[in-house]
C-alpha cells in the first residue's frame, strides 16, 4: 500500500501537497493481520489501519467506524467552513466580544498559539484572513496584488488572540480578524484517533489523515513501520527511508499546489509576514512524537527555512528532513542512515 500526502496547508483543510509515502506492505504472520478503514472526514482522506487477529476483523471494523464519527464530530467544532462551528462562532464575534468555547477547541489555540510564539509567527493561526485572494484550481489560478495583500496584512497577529482559560473563551481584538486550524487540525484528529484506537487494546496501527499519520507499535510481523519521503525535486523517487514506530510524521511541500507565473512558483505555503509564497524551502519532513507538532512545525520550519529551523527543531527534540530552495538537503540530529533487514534507511525507535 502506498499513501501520500501533506498536511501544510494555511488557505483551507483540505488543501494538499503529496510528499509522504507510507509503506505497509507485509507478510502477516497466520495469527495478525491488519485491518483498514477510510472515509473523507475534515474535507480530507482520513484511513486507519490496525494490527488484529483474525478473529477480531467484526470488532475492528465497528471501531474504525466509531473512530471516523468521532473524527467527523470533531470537524463540528474546529471548521471554519461550518458556519455554526465554535471556531465561525469566534471569527463572526471578532472584534466585538469574547466567545465560550469548549475544552477541546481551547486546548487546541492554546498549542497552537504557542507555536505561533515560539517560531515569531511562522506559523499564525489568524493568517486564514487571506483566504479566497490565492486560487489554484487549474485554469483559475490567481495571485492577489500588492494592494490586497496589505489591507489584509493588519489582521494577521497572533497576538491578538485573547484566551481566557478560566472563562474558556476566545476574543479576536479586531474585527475582521479570521482564525483557522487548517495547518494542525487533521493531525489533531489523528491524535485522538490513536489515543481511542489504543483505548480500545490495539497494540498496533497508524492514521493517516491525507499525509499526516501517526504510528504505534508494529507490522503483525514485528517489523517498524515504513515511510519514504518522496524527493521535491525528483517527485518519482525516494529521497530517504524512515523505520520508526510511536512517531507522527508529516510533510510540508511546494510540489502540488502551484502555478507558474512570469517564471515564478507561485505555491500554496504563505509566509504570515508578507503574504506572498514562502522562499526558503521545498519541502520540509518533521517527526515528532504527536501528530499536531509534527504538523505545526513542518509549517513554521517550511516558513522559517531549514537554516533557521534546524537549531529551534533540535532544542524541541524533533527530528527533520528538510530541502531548502536551492535543492539542498539538510537533516537534524538524531538521523542517520543504517543498513538495516528492511534495506537501507533511517531507524528511529
Amino acid at each position: 500500500m502506498t499513501k501520500s500526502g501533506c498536511s501544510c496547508s494555511f488557505l483551507a483543510i483540505g488543501t494538499l501537497v503529496l510528499t509522504l509515502m507510507v509503506v505497509s506492505r507485509v507478510e502477516a504472520r497466520a495469527s495478525q493481520q491488519i485491518e483498514c478503514g477510510d472515509r473523507v472526514e475534515m474535507g480530507t482522506p482520513f484511513k486507519i489501519c490496525v494490527v488484529i487477529s483474525a478473529d477480531q476483523i467484526a470488532a475492528a471494523r465497528g471501531d474504525i467506524a466509531n473512530v471516523l464519527s468521532e473524527i467527523k464530530q470533531m470537524n463540528t467544532w474546529m471548521s471554519d467552513w461550518l458556519s455554526d462551528s465554535e471556531l465561525s462562532k469566534i471569527n463572526q464575534a471578532a472584534g466585538k466580544e469574547p466567545v465560550k468555547v469548549s475544552r477541546p477547541l481551547l486546548e487546541i489555540l492554546t498549542e497552537t498559539l504557542a507555536v505561533a510564539r515560539d517560531s515569531d509567527g511562522a506559523l499564525d493561526p489568524t493568517f486564514n484572513v487571506m483566504r479566497g485572494l490565492y486560487n489554484f484550481r487549474k485554469g483559475e489560478e490567481r495571485e492577489p496584488t500588492d494592494a490586497e495583500i496589505k489591507e489584509r496584512l493588519a489582521l494577521i497577529d497572533w497576538q491578538s488572540v485573547v484566551l481566557d482559560d478560566v472563562k474558556a473563551t476566545v476574543f479576536l481584538k479586531k474585527a475582521g480578524m479570521r482564525l483557522g486550524l487548517g495547518a494542525v487540525g487533521q493531525s489533531y484528529a489523528a491524535d485522538r484517533a490513536v489515543e481511542m484506537l489504543k483505548q480500545r487494546g490495539y497494540k498496533g496501527g497508524y492514521v493517516d489523515g491525507s499525509g499526516d499519520t501517526v504510528f504505534w507499535g508494529k507490522k503483525p510481523d514485528g517489523a517498524l513501520w515504513t515511510t519514504a519521503v518522496r524527493d521535491p525535486m525528483h517527485p518519482d523517487k525516494v529521497l530517504l527511508r524512515i523505520y520508526a514506530t510511536d512517531v507522527a510524521i508529516t510533510t510540508c511541500g511546494d510540489d502540488e499546489q502551484f502555478f507558474m507565473k512570469d517564471g515564478r512558483r507561485v505555491h500554496h505555503v504563505i509566509d504570515p509576514k508578507t503574504g506572498r509564497p514562502a522562499l526558503k524551502s521545498r519541502q520540509i519532513t518533521v517527526i515528532a512524537k504527536r501528530g499536531f507538532d509534527a504538523d505545526a512545525w513542518d509549517t513554521a520550519a517550511f516558513v522559517m527555512g531549514p537554516k533557521a529551523a534546524k537549531p529551534l527543531l533540535e532544542k524541541k527534540g524533533f527530528r527533520a528532513v528538510m530541502v531548502d530552495a536551492d535543492g539542498k538537503l539538510t537533516l537534524t540530529r538524531g538521523l542517520q542512515k543504517e543498513e538495516t533487514k528492511w534495506g537501507e534507511g533511517y531507524v528511529l525507535k
